[in-house]
């Protein structure tokens, strides 16, 4: 219930943010609204000042939305009317149509702003420090200021983990410490890991565990989200901290764990994985220059790891398998609602940035496509046909759902595989 109830929040707010762009944008412009939607399939309810206003609906599936303008994909309409979308100039129509995805782009910044007003940010001042770790062997000690790494500056904790976990690799860091900017080259840092993240509680980890579907020990061998550890090899177990002692401490690569799942008692026995890991957490910082301004660089710096994720897709650096669509997003959603209000924020910024960047790809049927079109529109001089565009973003639309279904089918088989 509790998946449910998040992801139709989730999903809703990003779809009203991203179609509230486009409708503004388009009333600005003096184009006539048909249709405010949310959602996608037959209408729960609608409501409409008198026939000539706009008229406002809620539908039963929360996983789209849609703004039917006067014109737009419509070769058939009163091309004499003032408000048709088509009579519009082509910098009116693009402003029209980036609008939807800017609008995510500034919801994500103005979540991060949130998060930072009740949580603060992690910067890149060490706090806490792992002594086993490969950073304090080479000499970096808690309130050091990491400056860089491997010679790229670092700004925020996201900054920070992506360039030292970017590369298995040996890597070099330069801090400043009283003063004084230092340099040291460091090994990366591996531990023993079953995979599995903690839930808080009054700002607070607990005893009570998430665990992800993908690439985790701790779930192939039986574990799921919200069972509750009570012993690590026989030893009692209170909170996240003696949970961690425990599983760096085995000496054994097999680590046996009692869990209570609702009131039942159950026993697995997990075989330890060596990760690579940080072991280091970072100072936060609560201001409201730094929240600003981290969240207006977050939301670039995601931007940025989407278009290389996009370039590793293209040439196959990645697979496909990394892609994921509805089920697992939902999936996601699901967990991070029970790991607390803060991962859910950060969950719901990271979907609308992806929400907006992917709609500004240039494929048909997506708003990105159809900038494009007014871009090419501009260049030479006159417009392509109507009735033409229709067919490529109509086409466009046919193949993107075939990939949705696609996509879909890859994440019920992993979430019941």
């Amino acid at each position: 219930m509790m998946t449910a109830i998040a992801s139709i929040l989730v999903f809703s707010l990003l779809v009203l943010v991203h179609e509230y762009g486009h409708f503004r944008a388009a009333k600005k412009a003096g184009i006539k609204i048909f249709e405010f939607a949310i959602g996608m399939g037959p209408v729960i309810h609608t409501w409409q000042k008198n026939e000539n206003e706009t008229k406002y609906s809620l539908r039963l599936l929360p996983i789209g939305g849609f703004v039917s303008m006067e014109g737009e994909d419509d070769s058939d309409s009163d091309m004499s009317s003032e408000s048709n979308y088509n009579n519009k100039t082509p910098w009116q129509r693009f402003k029209v149509i980036i609008a939807g995805p800017m609008m995510n782009f500034l919801l994500a910044i103005f979540i991060y702003i949130l998060i930072s007003a009740i949580y603060g940010n992690a910067g890149t001042t060490i706090d806490i420090l792992d002594e086993n770790s490969e950073l304090y062997k080479a000499g970096v000690r808690t309130e050091d200021k990491i400056l860089s790494v491997n010679n790229d500056k670092v700004y925020i904790w996201d900054d920070l983990i992506y360039q030292i976990t970017n590369d298995e690799k040996p890597y070099s860091v330069e801090i400043e410490r009283n003063g004084e900017t230092l340099e040291f080259d460091v090994n990366q840092y591996y531990r023993k890991l079953i995979g599995i993240s903690f839930i808080s509680e009054n700002e607070k980890f607990t005893n009570e565990v998430n665990v992800p579907q993908n690439g985790s020990a701790a779930y192939d061998a039986g574990m799921r989200t919200g069972d509750v550890i009570m012993k690590i090899n026989g030893e009692n177990v209170r909170d996240a901290y003696e949970i961690k002692d425990e599983i760096s401490s085995s000496q054994s690569n097999t680590l046996n764990v009692e869990i209570n799942r609702e009131g039942e008692v159950l026993n697995y026995d997990i075989e330890l994985k060596n990760s690579l890991s940080l072991g280091f957490n970072t100072k936060i910082e609560k201001s409201l220059v730094t929240g600003v301004v981290s969240s207006v660089y977050k939301t670039g710096y995601y931007i940025k790891l989407m278009f290389g994720f996009i370039g590793k897709l293209v040439t196959g650096q990645i697979n496909s398998d990394a892609v994921g669509g509805p089920v697992q997003v939902v999936s996601m959603i699901g967990e991070s609602a029970r790991m607390g209000m803060y991962s859910l924020l950060n969950l719901a910024a990271f979907i609308s940035i992806n929400l907006g960047f992917m709609n500004l790809l240039p494929i048909p049927a997506l708003d990105g496509s159809k900038a494009l079109f007014i871009i090419i529109e501009k260049i030479r001089g006159k417009r392509i046909p109507v009735e033409k565009e229709a067919y490529v973003h109509f086409a466009g639309f046919v193949i993107l759902m075939g990939l949705m279904i696609v996509i879909t089918y890859k994440d019920v088989v992993k979430l019941f595989g």
